[in-house]
């Protein structure tokens, strides 16, 4: 799912993005490209990524890695050591309680302290850098509130030519006043995990969306809809207002309780469903089929799900038609 940049403005002040293949180690966050964390964020963990932009504000507890580019705003503090392989960038108080160690050139504002000196191999300069990325994100929603979007996407186009390279589907977003720990990932919209990513925290947001192949280390609650991919594992429960779809070859070890829950029959809930509305088994088609045939079927669904299962968008109405039984149990709970 790629990003665009008239979409990243949304994204950087509410939502969390995931990007494939991402990894929450002991003490780091391990993105697979670039690294955007917002204003206010309390971040447990250390990072590497490629470019990383950090906003005002901001607490990391860990050390940062960046194989491009850092930029890093006011006030934010850095509880460890950072490494940059291209150029660093930081505002006016920034604080760094290891090492810096810049490959490229370093350009500082006044008062940044760092606990344990620093080494850069290009040039030094010592001022006030322009915080790039906010200054864009506050020009572009100024523009987007005077309700001028023409000019917002001729601005985009100037300073963003090629915007696909730039902001591509590995983007990592962390919105303002996240907080994410250990034990937590507590955002104030929505969180979007793409495929094949571990994670580690209770993740508590209006929404969440979870790709294939994913494992989650915590219970989810929302008070929006909670969509689970094909092949996943959550070791803890889901929590929902709306609805939860829960897709083919995932297990749940945990209960469920939502409104509605939409379950595909080859997925596992090891705890109670508790739905006021209904439950949905989504059931394929394999009448006729030999057990041999049949469990070649399972097989190839679970490992290419875009070729036996429609995705997301089938929920409503028609959506769960050709080649699919759907049973509606109207119970309010089931063991």
């Amino acid at each position: 799912m790629g990003i665009t940049m008239t979409g990243a403005v949304d994204e950087i002040a509410h939502n969390f993005i995931v990007p494939d293949g991402t990894r929450m180690e002991e003490h780091t966050i391990v993105a697979c490209g670039d690294v955007i964390i917002g204003n206010g964020v309390n971040l447990g963990y250390g990072v590497i990524g490629e470019n990383i932009t950090v906003g005002e504000r901001t607490s990391i507890e860990g050390d940062v890695k960046a194989h491009s580019d850092i930029r890093v705003d006011l006030w934010s503090k850095i509880h460890g050591s950072v490494s940059v392989e291209a150029d660093a960038y930081f505002g006016e108080f920034v604080s760094i309680d290891g090492k810096l160690l810049v490959e490229g050139n370093l350009d500082v504002g006044s008062n940044v302290k760092i606990a344990e000196g620093y080494t850069a191999k290009g040039w030094i300069v010592v001022r006030n850098p322009l915080p790039v990325i906010t200054f864009i994100f506050l020009y572009l929603l100024t523009l987007l509130q005077l309700g001028r979007a023409e000019e917002v996407e001729r601005a985009l186009d100037e300073l963003f030519p090629e915007e696909e390279s730039f902001l591509s589907g590995k983007l990592m977003i962390i919105p303002d006043d996240a907080k994410i720990t250990l034990t937590e990932i507590i955002v104030p919209g929505a969180v979007v995990i793409q495929n094949d990513c571990r994670l580690f925290g209770n993740i508590r947001a209006r929404s969440v969306f979870i790709g294939d192949r994913n494992r989650i280390f915590g219970s989810v609650r929302t008070d929006d809809d909670v969509q689970i991919g094909v092949g996943c594992t959550i070791d803890g429960k889901i929590e929902s207002k709306r609805e939860v779809i829960i897709s083919r070859g995932s297990h749940i070890m945990g209960d469920v309780e939502a409104k509605m829950v939409i379950l595909h029959e080859t997925a596992r809930v090891d705890g109670m469903i508790r739905a006021p509305e209904g439950v949905i088994l989504i059931r394929d088609e394999t009448v006729g089929l030999k057990d041999e045939t049949l469990r070649t079927y399972h097989c190839f669904s679970l490992l290419f799900p875009e070729e036996a299962l429609p995705r997301r968008g089938l929920i409503d109405g028609d959506a769960l038609n050709t080649g699919y039984t759907n049973q509606l149990f109207h119970e309010t709970a089931r063991d």
